[in-house]
């Protein structure tokens, strides 16, 4: 099992899911900036990744910078 976190507007949910759960909610979550086990990941290598070595994932909503 992996520990998820997704993080949000109002604080934060913590799972244990398997890799597919994982992946489930990584495509769930499609604004979100995926850190797998502190590391961000972009989104076209989540097929690559070795699941049974993974310890954590993260959910972050992307951070948009810019002038007013």
């Amino acid at each position: 099992m992996i520990k998820l976190r997704i993080l949000n507007e109002t604080g934060h949910t913590d799972l244990m899911l398997d890799a597919s759960g994982i992946i489930e909610q990584i495509d769930n979550h499609p604004t979100h900036w995926a850190f797998i086990d502190g590391e961000m990941v972009a989104r076209e290598e989540i097929a690559n990744i070795n699941w049974d070595t993974v310890q954590s994932v993260d959910l972050t909503p992307a951070i948009v910078g810019g002038n007013l």
